[in-house]
């Protein structure tokens, strides 16, 4: 199996895990490509928030700052505390899944190869949807809260790459509304902020979902793709 994972890691996650879901991907699709995406979802105290915020915007100039973040957020995810402009901190809550890039997203791509596609997905949904898995067919949010754009956001965010892993970064405002039950259990990227004209790219649906209560937290996702062959 050949990857591009050099410039980041997966705790908890084996090259085992990762060959399994190359076989699985191969006899399901009969591809000889797939892509393996890495999605977080996580909340964190506003007397924080600044210093995500900062690093964040940090990440639209520098690709560093973004596979930096990317090593934050597994630290976080093994429930370690992470140095940030001389702060240490880590979220309220996060939550990591390995899920899907859907049809419309592949679909797409396939047009960049092309010639054909000049999409930028550089919108990022958060949502409460009551599913508990992906289909490929998805082309929106089960059950979708807000949108952003990643690069124009004040919160922060970004959409780089380093090689051919994909990194889309969002914060949202403290200021969306407090979910059913309090808790977001989805997140996914989309090429426009026009929810006519929009398409996805990327669904994750979280097993642990993380909970947000309006002006007291603030919510955001991560999803990096790995595009992988063999």
């Amino acid at each position: 199996m050949q990857q591009q994972l050099q410039v980041t890691e997966l705790y908890g996650v084996t090259k085992n895990d990762l060959q399994d879901i190359y076989d699985n991907a191969l006899r399901q699709f009969k591809t000889r490509v797939f892509f393996l995406d890495a999605s977080y979802l996580y909340t964190f105290h506003l007397d924080d928030f600044d210093y995500v915020r900062k690093f964040n915007i940090l990440g639209r100039y520098d690709i560093k700052a973004n596979i930096d973040w990317h090593k934050c957020l597994e630290r976080w995810y093994q429930d370690q505390t992470v140095t940030i402009g001389g702060h240490t901190f880590k979220p309220i809550q996060i939550s990591r899944t390995l899920d899907r890039v859907v049809n419309e997203g592949m679909e797409m791509l396939a047009g960049c190869v092309t010639g054909g596609e000049s999409a930028v997905f550089d919108v990022r949904g958060i949502g409460d949807g009551d599913i508990t898995e992906v289909s490929l067919a998805d082309t929106d949010l089960a059950n979708r809260i807000d949108l952003i754009n990643v690069n124009e956001t004040p919160e922060g965010g970004s959409l780089t790459r380093a090689g051919t892993t994909i990194y889309s970064v969002g914060n949202h405002s403290k200021d969306v509304e407090t979910p059913a039950n309090n808790e977001f259990t989805e997140c996914g990227m989309f090429d426009d902020i026009v929810v006519a004209r929009m398409r996805m790219f990327d669904h994750s649906i979280f097993d642990d979902p993380v909970e947000h209560t309006q002006g007291v937290n603030a919510p955001g996702s991560t999803t990096v793709v790995y595009m992988c062959s063999g």
